[in-house]
Order: structure tokens, then C-alpha cells, then sequence
């Protein structure tokens, strides 16, 4: 199964920092602040939520420059957080900023 495509619009709500793999592969861990109202069931629902999301190389590198705040709109891939760690990350493969 290779079906795992995900995208979001948000607000960068935090950014770690800029940091290096042993290989020297530029990372980034952030989070991103969604709220909009969506319709389910012919009714409108708020959504609200924070998500998880790392970037690599060059992605790491813009999104390290970027102030908190910033709307993007973030695409990727979703995978669990860590072996023991259940939760699930976005590892974006793209992000545009959204004016």
C-alpha cells in the first residue's frame, strides 16, 4: 500500500532549531496551527488542531528563517513520531507560503 499523501494550512505555531544529522542532513522540527470549519454530515464543524512536522535539506533551511506566525501551507507524508511513540509527524516535502 503507498497511499499517504497529506496537506495542511496553518499557522507556524513553534519551530526548534536548525539542527545537523551525523551525516549533516539539515533538519528541522516544527509545529503547525490549523483552525477552519469544514461541512460533515450537512452541517459545519470547527477543526481545530496542532500538528507534528519535520523537514529536511533545503525545506529545513527556509523553515528555519521563518517567523512564528507565518501561514503556509505544508505537503507531505504522515508517519508514527517514534518507535515508542504512537503519535504521527508530517514530513513535508513542500511548503509555500500563503499571503
Amino acid at each position: 500500500m503507498s497511499c499517504n499523501r497529506a496537506q495542511l494550512c496553518g499557522r507556524l505555531e513553534t519551530r526548534g532549531a536548525l539542527r545537523f544529522s551525523p551525516a549533516g542532513v539539515a533538519m528541522v522540527d516544527f509545529t503547525i496551527a490549523h483552525h477552519s470549519e469544514q461541512q460533515e454530515a450537512n452541517a459545519s464543524r470547527k477543526a481545530n488542531c496542532v500538528l507534528r512536522a519535520i523537514a529536511m535539506e533545503t525545506l529545513a533551511q527556509k523553515i528555519a528563517t521563518l517567523p512564528k506566525g507565518t501561514l503556509v501551507k505544508a505537503t507531505g507524508f504522515l508517519a508514527q513520531a517514534g518507535r515508542t511513540d504512537p503519535g504521527l509527524v508530517l514530513h513535508v516535502q513542500k511548503i509555500e507560503l500563503i499571503e
